[in-house]
């Protein structure tokens, strides 16, 4: 059975995110959860499945899932501890619509919580052997790899990533939950400092604290709830290393560009169709490449794709209307698929869409930085009920 018209997500729930103190990744994920319990309109008890991410920070947690299950007084009949770093709420959405078509659950929670700033815990400096004496360590050196490749073979330049940077902040001026709202401009990004030349401090990420969570169940099922259903109409998922040796090899055989057209065969439609995407937006160089990779605009004309204005409200591909990663928030990929499902309820307040009938979203995740390199790539389709 394909997972296209059977399985919606009915229900999304946040903690408070951005610097949160005094609340631990079980506390943020507790409290996502019951939000988007309560946004479904299930009672707890009808929630028969829990997916949940291990928290990043805290090494070896088995079991994790379960424990969330306890703690919320349910007795799952399924329950599963993923990690595929940001691909990996995509992932679990795609999970729980696999339970539900098999007839293992019927409402499935998928739900994470992480505190980066736990009290009597160091975080640990993750790199390879191979990295490590070179000063390579983690994903920000490595996206200045990447952005020297973009520059140097793509004609990718700063005032580029500073449209990328630029735009989402101002999407996420509209945005009252957001972390940063502050507007800037090209010339601003291109002022701020290196953290790993030619990447600038407004090229990443923001640094989160929060939880967040998704209800995944039947299409049937929840059209009988308080909330216009958002429809999974296609989906993908691939794991390779394509971002290190993009050119070595035919665009067809890249991870990135499979995992969309698994998304698009299913959903039966094309990238021209899209009303608006939710990039995975780690840093301003990774949304360059998933542009192309997804086949959004070619390899070697995303600059000018990105001049034109594409991903602003106003554009041919609006993109991370809730400001993404870069701007609202790292929350695992939870805020993307979160705004899509506003976008297509129509509860975006002051930044809605006139035109939501697919969005496509993504999540990226692995350890590009580790030897060996390895890379995950998931996706979505999502839609309106018809």
């Amino acid at each position: 059975m394909t997972l296209k018209n059977n399985s919606a997500i009915a229900g999304i729930g946040f903690s408070d995110f951005g610097m949160v103190y005094g609340k631990s990744h079980m506390r943020l994920t507790l409290d996502a959860s019951k939000a988007a319990i309560e946004d479904s309109g299930l009672n707890k008890d009808d929630i028969d499945g829990v997916i949940a991410v291990m928290p990043a920070v805290m090494g070896e947690q088995h079991g994790w899932a379960t424990r969330v299950a306890a703690h919320l007084g349910l007795t799952p009949k399924v329950s599963f501890t993923a990690d595929m770093g940001g691909a990996t709420c995509i992932g679990m959405i795609q999970t729980a619509a696999l339970y539900i078509n098999a007839g293992m659950a019927s409402a499935v929670l998928v739900c994470f919580g992480n505190q980066n700033n736990p009290q009597g815990q160091l975080m640990q400096l993750m790199g390879s052997s191979y990295a490590f004496p070179y000063g390579d360590i983690g994903a920000i050196p490595f996206m200045g790899h990447i952005a020297s490749v973009q520059m140097e073979h793509e004609g990718i330049t700063q005032d580029h990533y500073g449209e990328i940077a630029a735009t989402f902040r101002k999407h996420a001026g509209k945005n009252p939950n957001a972390q940063k709202q502050k507007p800037f401009t090209i010339e601003d990004h291109n002022n701020s400092r290196f953290v790993a030349e030619p990447l600038r401090l407004f090229d990443c990420c923001l640094v989160t604290d929060g939880g967040g969570a998704i209800i995944v169940t039947s299409r049937e099922r929840a059209k009988d709830l308080k909330n216009k259903s958002v429809i999974i109409q296609g989906a993908g998922q691939e794991h390779g290393a394509d971002m290190i040796e993009p050119h070595a090899r035919p665009k067809s055989t890249l991870a990135g560009s499979m995992a969309a057209n698994s998304a698009f065969e299913m959903a039966g439609c094309d990238r021209k169709d899209i009303d608006a995407a939710m990039i995975y937006d780690g840093f301003t160089p990774l949304v360059v490449h998933c542009l192309a990779a997804f086949g959004f605009a070619q390899r070697g004309e995303v600059g000018p794709y990105l001049a034109s204005g594409a991903l602003r409200m106003d554009g041919a591909l609006p993109t991370n209307t809730h400001g993404g990663l870069l701007s609202e928030g790292h929350l695992f990929g939870f805020g993307h698929v979160a705004e899509a499902t506003r976008q297509i309820r129509g509860t975006a307040d002051g930044r809605q869409l006139d035109k939501t009938d697919l969005i496509f979203v993504n999540g990226f995740g692995g350890a590009p930085h580790e030897a060996p390199p390895t890379l995950s790539y998931s996706t979505l389709i999502l839609s309106p009920d018809a």
